[in-house]
């Protein structure tokens, strides 16, 4: 039985890629890097210190882990900043403030899902924080307390079903990115692709629309419950 949607943060809720670009832009050329926006698309998406060292490389410099490290936690401060001052309500992507509402209306839990150790800022400067059961936030001390292990294999994702005892299969979550939608299939989950013209996310999904807005909540509990059918 259906009891949750799971929504990606970045890029299924809100889109923080400018702001991102901005605060390694802004570090970075205290070091002499000039990021480009035309290369941005690159490295969007991934963990801080991954997205660092692929700069760097695709700009043939080099520096010691302490420097990635001090660089790293430089643009986190500064990409807070930006979201603290400009992240609003008005950021929430069109058509998902329509579908938390419906989630809602029918009793279904909401669970709001990042790798980012910002995400219940983002939430509560979105105006959301509240509307969702829970919002995974890896500040928290027990999720912080993973050893890097242990969170290889406990994703904030399956965190969170795990505080908040939900079966994988009770489960519908939203994803822009094809490592999301796998990650949810690895799980169990029914996974519904933000597609944005990407073709290989359309292949993995369990449903897809190009947009946000494009999306029914009918339409995709209809297919979560036909696709258990099949199954039977």
């Amino acid at each position: 039985m259906l009891k949750t949607i799971i929504f990606d943060i970045d890029g299924v809720i809100t889109d923080l890629s400018f702001f991102h670009f901005l605060a390694w832009k802004s570090v970075l050329s205290f070091y002499n890097v000039n990021l480009q926006k035309e290369e941005w698309a690159n490295y969007n998406g991934r963990q801080r210190l991954t997205i660092l060292k692929m700069i760097l490389k695709n700009h043939n410099i080099t520096f010691d882990e302490k420097t990635l490290t001090k660089i790293s936690n430089q643009k986190n401060d500064l990409f807070v900043h930006l979201i603290k001052h400009n992240l609003t309500p008005k950021n929430i992507i069109n058509g998902v403030r329509q579908l938390i509402d419906d989630a809602i209306t029918r009793g279904l839990k909401l669970v709001a899902v990042s790798s980012s150790a910002n995400a219940v800022l983002e939430m509560k400067c979105l105006g959301l924080f509240d509307k969702f059961t829970y919002v995974s936030d890896y500040q928290s001390k027990r999720l912080s307390s993973l050893s890097q292990t242990e969170k290889k294999v406990v994703s904030p994702l399956l965190f969170s079903l795990k505080t908040l005892g939900i079966e994988s299969s009770e489960c519908i979550g939203l994803e822009d990115h094809v490592d999301g939608v796998l990650e949810y299939k690895s799980a169990g989950i029914f996974s519904v692709a933000i597609a944005n013209y990407q073709e290989d996310i359309k292949k993995e999904a369990d449903f897809w629309a190009e947009l946000p807005e494009q999306i029914v909540l009918e339409e995709i509990i209809f297919s979560y419950y036909k696709r258990d059918t099949q199954y039977d």
